[in-house]
């Protein structure tokens, strides 16, 4: 035992030098042997079970009953909201046209007194005429009927702004002051008017009509059978006309009637659930959808949503392309290659310096490719006898088989 003592003792440095020698051949061959393997970071992901189809919007809609043998001039704009009894269009007849000639003679009058006003307001006045010039170009451009009402109504606003700030700019007994007060006074008369056009309800304000309007009746929508839902799509396939009219729509609710292949996804389909609904032909679009009501027969499923949030981007829809997601699984993403099956159990193989620890994990979901998983609970190794003192972890480093 001695002699050994000695021995260590004299060639100490040497022994030294080769456990150091030996120790790094051992760390640089097994670098070397985790090069020649497939690595992956775990980080968060999201696999969604999802289907692309159709959805059909059901609005609550009213159509506004008017004289269409005689032109109409928009008060509320294209998509604006409107409070019941609301005024929102008025017709152009010879009572409207004297209307608008009193109107143009009051502006004319206080235009020409405009000059005798200090310049304490000037570029305010300045930039509305120059959004007045702007509109007044795009009417003499445009074809459509709608969007030279949505001009002129920005024209009378921007004028009336005009005209408020020149009266605030007067003295309470100027002329200026008297002429705004008669303008006031001949707006708020035209607006009581036989010739105003009032709202039936509260909402948004369309004056396009596609013929559609009658194809289902809203407060029924809950009550309809796969026969009347496949009635209500075969109609909604069909080209809409589009022509002039005026509705109000109800802009707090919708249905929204689904139909897909029955598939794995039905086991996700439940009645009184939220369901994101992403919206292929509007950019940046998905909204939050409740389940009212899911029927089923040998083929599809029959999905009828209710949203109850504001639904000005479909007011104009009555069928769009779009993807229902069923399930959202987030959570540790990993390749589906990097899970290996052990005695029943799932495995990953995960890097903890140069050595290779196994960590049993639970599948929570999959595609082709990726698959979402999580650790056993404490508990859960006990019960199963798996004694294994290491969790996965976000960036962790797997091994790939």
């Amino acid at each position: 035992m001695g002699k050994i003592i000695d021995f260590i003792k004299s060639n100490i440095r040497i022994i030294i030098l080769v456990i150091i020698i030996g120790g790094f051949f051992i760390y640089f061959f097994s670098k070397e042997s985790l090069k020649t393997k497939t690595t992956y970071t775990v980080v968060e992901g999201t696999i969604e079970k999802s289907q692309e189809t159709n959805m059909y919007v059901l609005k609550k809609e009213s159509l506004v009953e008017y004289d269409n043998s005689q032109p109409v001039i928009s008060i509320v704009e294209q998509g604006k909201r409107a409070a019941k009894s609301e005024a929102i269009a008025t017709y152009k007849n010879e009572s409207y046209d004297d209307y608008l000639k009193q109107i143009d003679e009051i502006d004319k009058q206080i235009q020409t007194l405009v000059k005798d006003l200090p310049n304490t307001y000037s570029a305010d006045i300045s930039n509305i005429e120059d959004k007045i010039l702007k509109y007044a170009t795009e009417i003499q451009k445009s074809t459509s009927y709608i969007k030279m009402q949505e001009y002129k109504t920005k024209l009378d606003e921007l004028a009336y702004k005009k005209i408020s700030i020149l009266a605030n700019s007067s003295p309470d007994s100027s002329a200026i002051r008297d002429l705004v007060n008669k303008r006031e006074e001949l707006v708020k008369m035209s607006k009581n008017s036989s010739n105003i056009i009032y709202t039936p309800i509260s909402g948004l304000v369309t004056y396009k009509v596609d013929g559609l309007e009658n194809v289902y009746n809203y407060n029924d929508v809950q009550g309809y059978d796969i026969s009347k839902i496949n009635e209500i799509i075969s109609n909604l396939d069909k080209e809409p006309s589009s022509q002039f009219g005026i509705k109000v729509i109800d802009n707090y609710g919708a249905y929204l009637l689904v139909k897909t292949e029955r598939s794995e996804n039905d086991q996700y389909i439940k009645q009184g659930y939220n369901y994101k609904i992403r919206i292929s032909d509007i950019e940046n679009s998905t909204i939050t959808a409740y389940l009212v009501k899911n029927l089923q027969d040998e083929k599809y499923n029959y999905s009828i949503f209710m949203i109850e949030n504001e639904i000005d981007n479909l007011v104009d829809y009555r069928k769009l392309s779009c993807e229902v997601i069923w399930k959202t699984n987030t959570g540790m993403a990993v390749p589906v290659n990097a899970i290996y099956e052990e005695n029943g159990y799932k495995y990953v193989l995960v890097v903890y310096g140069t050595e290779y620890i196994k960590i049993p994990v639970k599948l929570t979901a999959n595609s082709d490719s990726i698959a979402i998983v999580k650790n056993y609970s404490k508990e859960e190794l006990k019960e199963l006898n798996l004694d294994i003192e290491f969790e996965l972890e976000l960036y962790d480093e797997l091994v790939i088989q």
